[in-house]
């Protein structure tokens, strides 16, 4: 097998999968991998195998495939289901496995369905007033859901019983906790909207279990002001690809904005007038005015003019190819902190620490927790303390109490 040919059945693996529903994020990101096992390689003639793919993900992502769990960190899973798909194709000159990859989004039941869905989500839209985020994830479960009902023998949702509730809360025992408590939040929920729109007589809620998450033991890890001033500056900026990369990320350091919020920034958000932006949080659904520095502002600029593509779209960070739609994640943050030598080894990577970062070095400046909440845009000043009131070690020391012997 020659590159080029690895390179078709890598493409048709990617086709096949997006044809059964799996999303572009998530075969674009296995197709990331094999991109670099390509480069990896070297050679412009090999043949896959599975010890050599083995090598490669431990040399080039540190990951010892012979080391793995059901514990392993959602990346490291990437890592291993890139490495099955492969493995498949070479024993069985297959594409696609099922087993390789999480169940697909697929929407096997009654065409009907979809309406009193539709409602649900709506009403969850106008009523709930959820962010469109959340409404869409839900989506997603439910589609699992209902196929799953269907599949077992569910016809109608005059069908529903304590008994089809049951079956399927003893088919996911061996399930994770997180998984569980997503779906059945989800199905709880869902189940209530039934019983409340009289679509069923009785509310089959109460049979769904409350499982809770564990309380947050570990404190959230930061970087220090003077790591984030060696990041940014660190961060090349010779290319269109790593002027929009050094924008997107300085706005997470100085604003503390998720990277959804980044992403959903719109050209229309910015108001050069008043040197602010104007954002409205996917997750929270709430506006967020936030003052535009001229430091910001000075990089937005220079992204515009000399590295993002001319085009009609309205959101602020595109894709630097035809047709130049938004951009929908981000995800080479660790490429540019690996490159960071900091004190901590324990500091966890991924821009979302440059938002705990930004809270936490206000608060060792003594900015007011009040002031640190409306930056991160939180609903609940309470959501702010009880993160990083316990992190403030200089202002706790001043009420602690001596121990008598």
């Amino acid at each position: 097998m020659n590159t080029l040919d690895f390179k078709f059945y890598i493409k048709n693996i990617r086709k096949e999968a997006l044809e059964i529903g799996f999303s572009i994020k998530t075969m674009d990101g296995y197709l990331s991998i094999w991109n670099n096992y390509i480069k990896w390689k070297n050679e412009n003639s090999f043949t896959y195998n599975e010890k050599d793919y083995s090598k490669f993900l431990l040399e080039y992502y540190h990951f010892d495939a012979n080391k793995c769990s059901n514990e392993l960190k959602s990346r490291y899973q990437q890592l291993m289901r890139s490495k099955r798909i492969l493995d498949d194709f070479d024993t069985y000159k297959q594409f696609m496995l099922k087993r390789s990859l999480p169940n697909a989004l697929y929407s096997d039941y009654p065409s009907d369905w979809n309406v009193i869905l539709d409602n649900y989500l709506d009403y969850l839209k106008n009523i709930r007033q959820n962010s469109d985020n959340s409404i869409k994830v839900k989506k997603e479960y439910l589609i699992h859901l209902l196929s799953y009902f269907h599949k077992n023998g569910l016809n109608k949702f005059d069908d529903f019983s304590k008994q089809i509730i049951i079956d399927f809360i003893n088919t996911t025992i061996e399930k994770g906790n997180v998984s569980k408590r997503r779906f059945f939040y989800v199905l709880r929920d869902f189940l209530n909207y039934l019983f409340i729109e009289n679509v069923v007589v009785e509310d089959f809620s109460i049979y769904i279990p409350k499982i809770r998450s564990k309380s947050r033991k570990k404190l959230p890890t930061y970087l220090k002001q003077n790591e984030i001033e060696e990041l940014l500056t660190s961060i090349p900026k010779n290319t269109k690809v790593d002027i929009r990369n050094y924008t997107i990320i300085l706005i997470a350091a100085r604003l503390g904005l998720r990277v959804s919020d980044i992403l959903n920034i719109k050209l229309k958000d910015i108001d050069w007038k008043n040197n602010k932006l104007n954002i409205i949080q996917p997750k929270t659904n709430t506006l967020n005015i936030l003052p535009l520095s001229k430091e910001v502002g000075w990089a937005i600029i220079d992204y515009i003019k000399n590295s993002r593509p001319k085009c009609t779209c309205e959101y602020l960070f595109v894709q630097m190819k035809y047709p130049f739609k938004k951009m929908e994640h981000f995800d080479v943050f660790n490429k540019y902190f690996t490159k960071c030598d900091f004190e901590s080894e324990s500091t966890k990577k991924g821009i979302h620490n440059l938002r705990h970062s930004l809270a936490t070095n206000m608060l060792d400046n003594d900015i007011p927790i009040s002031i640190i909440s409306s930056t991160l845009g939180h609903s609940n000043i309470n959501t702010t303390a009880s993160t990083y009131i316990k992190i403030d070690i200089k202002n706790l020391k001043k009420v602690s109490l001596e121990v008598d012997e």
